[in-house]
């Protein structure tokens, strides 16, 4: 087995529709995981979104791809089939819709006993909010992330419920089922609520909500409220990220900038306006060098980066060195995943499928067709 592609040969049933468990799936087929897809007929984004649209391809890629209407007899009966040959199935729906199409955790794992079988949903599968519907920044919003950044709350760039408090735990928890599994012999089923998931964000916020006043203020840090810790304009508007919470980088940058009388005041708020005031006297090209070093800031030294756009991150020296990017078949560039195992990447899968590309060789499969794997997925691994 190739050190980079440890999951291969999982076998992976995707009913996912939205971000949370589709992302989820799309990893694991990075991995090495053989992941079919069941999708729905006539399925479209909420916005509207065609098949060429960027969000398909992030999650798409890897996977193969059938149509099924599992209100039809004929279509439900290759979706009962494949739990048979599936290890995990992932779900993102409310509770109890798959429980209606008769594929709940009590039937799948009746015909396949080994099956981890894995939920997502916006509140879990319990509780009085299990039916209410919700998208990020409701999650958000309930656990408590969006009141500290002030009036009015600052919506992030991305998907903290959905990715950090969905996708994040569902893996961590699947890994640890198929661990279980391999000492038991027995799947199970996982109960993955993104509100739960936001909370959990709340690692320091929670403990530290009735603390002392003095305790409390440490969260300024992280808001960007203290003089190491904020962003700051230069004199042609660019913006640098200064993280100079350690003395040491601290008493870098005041002897940088020629204000080593600062050097007790590292989380004076009432600094501020005095380091913005020293940033915009230069262009950021002073401040960082023309090529990121050679600056009056050097980043070796102190902790301090330029806030970039993200076509700047695309032409980073470092990324383009350790290959951080990937490019699929549409030519959309994508994230690696970020580890490496005995210095190899994961694959990057280039292919994104089409709604029922693959509908022939996973009937195939369905039917009992020993070699209809082989022909999705290439020759099974040997271990």
């Amino acid at each position: 087995m190739p050190s980079a592609s440890p999951l291969a040969g999982l076998r992976v049933l995707d009913f996912s529709v939205f971000l949370p468990g589709a992302l989820l799936t799309q990893w694991l087929a990075s991995l090495g995981a053989r992941v079919i897809m069941i999708e729905r007929p006539g399925r479209r984004h909420f916005l509207a979104l065609d098949d060429q649209h960027p969000y398909y391809a992030v999650l798409r890629r890897g996977k193969k791809s059938i149509v099924l209407n599992l209100k039809d007899p004929d279509d439900y009966a290759v979706a009962r089939a494949l739990l048979r040959w599936a290890d995990v199935l992932v779900e993102g729906f409310r509770p109890g819709v798959m429980e209606r199409l008769n594929l709940g955790p009590e039937t799948a794992r009746a015909v396949n006993p080994r099956l981890v079988y894995v939920r997502l949903s916006g509140f879990g599968q319990t509780g009085p909010y299990r039916q209410r519907p919700g998208h990020d920044q409701i999650y958000q919003a309930l656990a408590g992330l969006l009141s500290p950044w002030g009036e009015p709350p600052v919506l992030p760039p991305v998907q903290i419920a959905d990715v950090g408090g969905g996708t994040l735990p569902a893996l961590v928890a699947l890994l640890a089922a198929l661990w279980a599994r391999e000492r038991t012999g027995q799947g199970t089923c996982i109960d993955v609520s993104l509100y739960e998931g936001a909370l959990a964000w709340t690692y320091f916020l929670l403990p530290m909500h009735r603390r002392t006043a003095q305790d409390q203020a440490w969260l300024r840090v992280f808001l960007g409220q203290v003089p190491a810790y904020h962003v700051y304009q230069t004199k042609d508007g660019f913006w640098i990220a200064l993280s100079a919470l350690e003395p040491h980088f601290w008493d870098a940058f005041c002897r940088a900038v020629g204000r080593p009388e600062w050097g007790t005041r590292a989380f004076d708020p009432d600094l501020i306006p005095e380091v913005a005031e020293v940033f915009r006297a230069h262009t950021l090209a002073e401040w960082l060098g023309p090529d990121g070093q050679g600056g009056i800031l050097d980043p070796e030294q102190i902790s301090v980066a330029a806030v970039r756009t993200v076509s700047e991150v695309l032409q980073d020296p470092h990324l383009r060195a350790r290959e951080a990017f990937a490019f699929d078949a549409l030519g959309y560039v994508h994230p690696r995943l970020p580890m490496r195992f005995d210095g190899q990447r994961p694959p990057a899968p280039a292919h994104v499928p089409q709604p029922n590309e693959h509908a022939p060789w996973i009937r195939a499969l369905a039917q009992g067709d020993t070699q209809a794997e082989a022909r999705l997925f290439g020759p099974t691994p040997a271990f």
